[in-house]
């Protein structure tokens, strides 16, 4: 079995059928997207449906707001376990007829500021805190249970990071207090990839090059499921080629 995620850049704009293509390539059962926005939603679930995914499950509403989707091979069952804050961000499922649990997550950057006009709102940090609180109470309700998180963390320690260190990293900890399994970093001890890159001017070639790389998107699993984990990868060529400016994480285990 494959589980998939990917942030698509900014809804995936024109690339609609080139990132669903990539994701075909692969052959994951469950696909969790993050930078999902409703201009092209259609098109998203269209292109899914016709490579497979019968089940599609999105926090997406009107608007250009980031949200987060699933989609899946296995029939999908809501969870009702809804955030007080950017729940557009934050989709539990659990697969119908297992014991299975999806918790697709886009965890806000530190400097991911959301004020209105009036000035009233909250800052990236705090919203990153509080989205964190709420993985890490998902986490530990769910722990002795089959669990997959999944998505853009936007978090990771030390060794994730290139150049400034990320902020609130210590939630990754906490998470592995809890017994979760970072799916890539078991598999690569010693390994250092990134899926996204801060980009520098190249004053000689005047092109956009990769400057600072940062680990930012994960699958996580839970500790009954730490020893079902075959394989663990990032595939970079579909940022390399920009098809978008994050990498693919994909995980494989035995069939649940």
């Amino acid at each position: 079995m494959r589980f998939l995620t990917w942030n698509i850049q900014s809804g995936g704009g024109n690339r609609i059928e080139m990132i669903v293509d990539e994701i075909a390539k692969l052959e994951p059962d469950v696909v969790g997207l993050t930078e999902v926005r409703h201009g092209n939603l259609g098109s998203l679930r269209g292109a899914l449906h016709q490579r497979g995914y019968e089940f599609i499950e999105t926090t997406c509403s009107t608007g250009s707001t980031n949200s987060v989707l699933i989609a899946s091979k296995l029939p999908l069952k809501s969870i009702d376990e809804p955030v007080a804050h950017d729940p557009e961000r934050w989709l539990p499922l659990q697969v119908a007829e297992s014991d299975l649990h999806i918790l697709c997550v886009h965890i806000p950057g530190g400097t991911d500021n959301k004020f209105g006009a009036d000035g009233l709102g909250m800052s990236g940090k705090k919203r990153k805190e509080l989205l964190w609180d709420e993985v890490i109470a998902y986490a530990r309700r769910h722990r002795d249970q089959r669990v997959v998180l999944l998505g853009d963390f936007n978090t990771g320690l030390p060794e994730d990071a290139q150049g400034t260190p990320f902020v609130l990293s210590d939630y990754i900890r906490v998470l592995r207090l809890e017994k979760y399994v970072d799916t890539w970093r078991n598999r690569n001890p010693k390994a250092r990839e990134y899926t996204w890159y801060t980009k520098r001017k190249n004053k000689e070639t005047q092109t956009s090059d990769d400057y600072n790389g940062f680990r930012l998107d994960y699958i996580f699993v839970s500790p009954t499921l730490r020893d079902r984990v075959v394989d663990a990868r990032h595939v970079h060529d579909v940022r390399i080629n920009k098809v978008s400016d994050h990498a693919i994480v994909l995980v494989t285990s035995p069939r649940y």
